[in-house]
C-alpha cells in the first residue's frame, strides 16, 4: 500500500490518500474489483452462509457500487486475483 502526499494550492499537504491493491471476485460469471478488505468481508460471510447449509444475499461493495450476490453452496465464487493500482 502506498500513501501519497495531497497537496491544496500552497503547496502544503492537507491530507494522505491511500492507494492499494484491489482483489477481484469471480461471480457467476462476472468480476467485481473491490479492496481487500471488503473481499475478505464477504468472504467470511459467504463461508458463514455455506456452512450453515444456509442459502443467502451476501452483500458486496466493489468499485462499480454495491452487488447482492445469492451465496449457496449451488453458486460458485472465487477470490481469483490481486489487481495493483
Amino acid at each position: 500500500m502506498t500513501i501519497r502526499p495531497v497537496e491544496n494550492e500552497s503547496n502544503r499537504i492537507v491530507r494522505t490518500r491511500r492507494t492499494a491493491a484491489r482483489e477481484v471476485i469471480q461471480y457467476g460469471g462476472r468480476q467485481f474489483s473491490c479492496t481487500p478488505d471488503m473481499a475478505r468481508i464477504f468472504l467470511r460471510r459467504a463461508r458463514e452462509v455455506i456452512e450453515r447449509g444456509d442459502e443467502q444475499l451476501v452483500p458486496l461493495l466493489h468499485v462499480g457500487g454495491i452487488e447482492l450476490l445469492l451465496v449457496t453452496r449451488a453458486m460458485p465464487y472465487s477470490l481469483i486475483d490481486t489487481v495493483d493500482e
